[in-house]
């Protein structure tokens, strides 16, 4: 009993601090960048719940203006939103995430997704106007592309998510067609890997979406110049974007649970609620197994053990229980992790919404030993209350 209950805490933990990893992950932030600018308090869009936060306006002007900073090698605004994707004539038809950049001379990669194939600049944005010519460019990722039955050249068509935005793109654009330019090779990605991912030039998003209205993006992107000062960019970026919150370096690195204030919340609530339920399973499920082995205890005791021997004794036996709970749990947590993403990504989700890492794995085991030796004190003081005389002579 005590291991088929910690057992199932602890594939609980395991699942929800895989959602939370994921969450955390939904950044569209890149690790070559030096510098991020993201709405105050955190200014992600989850695509599990699809409903975004506050966002960056007028970012087309704010982001070339870093940009032709001296120490700054590119600045680039990144909007993400879910699209409705699919082949030119085809029946299929995918929510994938949609990456919206203004490429920089330079290539670089944003979610291991390389802006090469995508013409540098933003044509369409024509300083506001929206009225520039579309270059209909999208590069896919290969489980976007696999997921349409995509090729490279294919003409494709892209829409909002939100039916709404999507018929008044249609009702202004005349639904404009689009090419998938290039298909990107991610598998090695981590969680971006994993997900149907598509990247277009941001004001050609903008116009899907409806974010054209104000110029809105998630966050910036700045990487610094060959020996620049990161701490004079941060504090440009500071003075543009005055009431957001600039991050620098490791602190927007996608993998860490850290970086978003809901996943570091679910991930914390989740170790609370693990340690508490399998410290009072233990102490329960001990106590009870002691009260029926008292003559047992007893018996040792009459033998020649020692008090601390006896401790001892039921010490490791609980601690072992708690391991081997932890052991199934982290079994059945991968299990979970695996039927969360089939269901997400069948019913609500664009892709997987949990990942799992081989952290997580010795997280589980620690936070199972931690909540057994919570659990000691109560059994322990149980075995060294035992009436030996009593007790034998039941």
């Amino acid at each position: 009993m005590t291991v088929a209950l910690i057992a199932v805490t602890i594939a609980l933990l395991v699942i929800v601090t895989g959602i939370a990893a994921g969450i955390a992950t939904d950044s569209p932030a890149d690790s070559e960048a030096d510098v991020r600018i993201v709405p105050a308090g955190g200014g992600t869009l989850s695509s599990v719940i699809d409903v975004e936060t506050a966002r960056l306006g007028n970012v087309h002007e704010t982001s070339a203006t870093l940009d032709e900073r001296e120490d700054v090698a590119y600045a680039t605004p990144v909007l993400v939103e879910a699209v409705r994707i699919q082949v030119d004539g085809s029946d299929e038809t995918e929510t994938v995430l949609a990456m919206g950049v203004v490429p920089p001379a330079e290539p670089i990669a944003i979610e291991g997704v390389s802006t090469a194939p995508l013409e540098p600049g933003d044509p369409h944005f024509a300083n506001g106007t929206y009225d520039g010519a579309r270059t209909g460019e999208v590069v896919l990722t290969d489980e976007a592309a696999a997921a349409i039955n995509a090729s490279e050249g294919d003409s494709l068509e892209v829409g909002s998510s939100m039916a709404a935005a999507t018929l008044n793109r249609e009702a202004t654009s005349g639904s404009p067609e689009y090419t998938a330019t290039a298909i990107e090779d991610t598998e090695a990605n981590g969680v971006s890997g994993e997900l149907p991912i598509v990247m277009l030039h941001l004001s050609e998003l903008q116009s899907i979406s409806g974010a054209d209205d104000d110029d809105l993006a998630d966050q910036v992107l700045v990487k610094t110049g060959p020996d620049a000062s990161t701490t004079a960019v941060e504090s440009a970026a500071a003075d543009a974007y005055p009431n957001a919150t600039v991050q620098a370096g490791d602190d927007g690195q996608l993998a860490s649970i850290r970086s978003n204030d809901f996943a570091l919340a679910t991930s914390l609530v989740a170790l609370i609620v693990a340690v508490v339920i399998c410290s009072l399973f233990v102490a329960t499920s001990a106590a009870l197994t002691i009260d029926k082995d008292r003559q047992t205890i007893a018996v040792f005791a009459a033998i020649g053990f020692s008090t601390r021997s006896r401790l001892a004794i039921v010490a490791v036996t609980t601690l072992s229980l708690t391991l081997a709970g932890a052991l199934v749990g982290i079994v059945l947590g991968t299990i979970g992790v695996s039927v969360t993403n089939y269901v997400a990504t069948a019913t609500v989700a664009p892709g997987p919404i949990a990942t799992l890492r081989p952290a997580f794995g010795l997280y589980a085991v620690a936070v199972a030993l931690i909540a057994g030796v919570l659990a000691l004190p109560y059994p322990l003081y149980l075995v060294a209350r035992t009436n030996v005389v009593t007790e034998l002579g039941r």
